[in-house]
């Protein structure tokens, strides 16, 4: 809820997710999320160009966020994955290029578009979404 309620705050926020991914489940639930988040305006971009596997996150150009955490529940508290924060403004400015770059081999979902997915999709990603926990 912190990313919609930034975005509805005014904050600029856009999320990069791989447009084909390699496991079906997890295309499908993370998906789940779309709605609000484009309802909350977030830009969500979708990567054209492969599979994107990489996580970071960058605040106002200064503090970098870099590793393998994935936002759910599972990342935070059963894996053991890592994540490096970095206060550094030159860091951010070369995180700001790499992230620059995977937009512009996405493409930006557009509400419209999505409101005009097959009812099928919005099903499978619900069903998808009650597994995530295990994802």
């Amino acid at each position: 809820h912190a990313i919609c309620t930034a975005a509805m705050r005014g904050v600029d926020v856009s999320i990069i997710v791989p447009n084909q991914n390699n496991s079906f489940l997890v295309r499908w639930a993370s998906r789940a999320f779309f709605t609000e988040l484009l309802e909350a305006g977030v830009k969500i971009y979708q990567f054209e160009d492969g599979l994107l596997h990489s996580k970071s996150v960058l605040v106002d150009g200064q503090l970098s966020m870099v590793g393998s955490v994935n936002l759910d529940m599972r990342s935070l508290w059963l894996n053991f994955e890592i994540t490096v924060v970095i206060d550094d403004e030159h860091f951010g400015s070369d995180l700001t290029r790499v992230q620059q770059d995977y937009m512009m081999r996405s493409t930006r979902l557009a509400n419209n578009e999505w409101e005009k997915r097959p009812v099928w999709h919005r099903i499978l990603e619900r069903v998808c979404y009650f597994f995530s926990p295990l994802l």
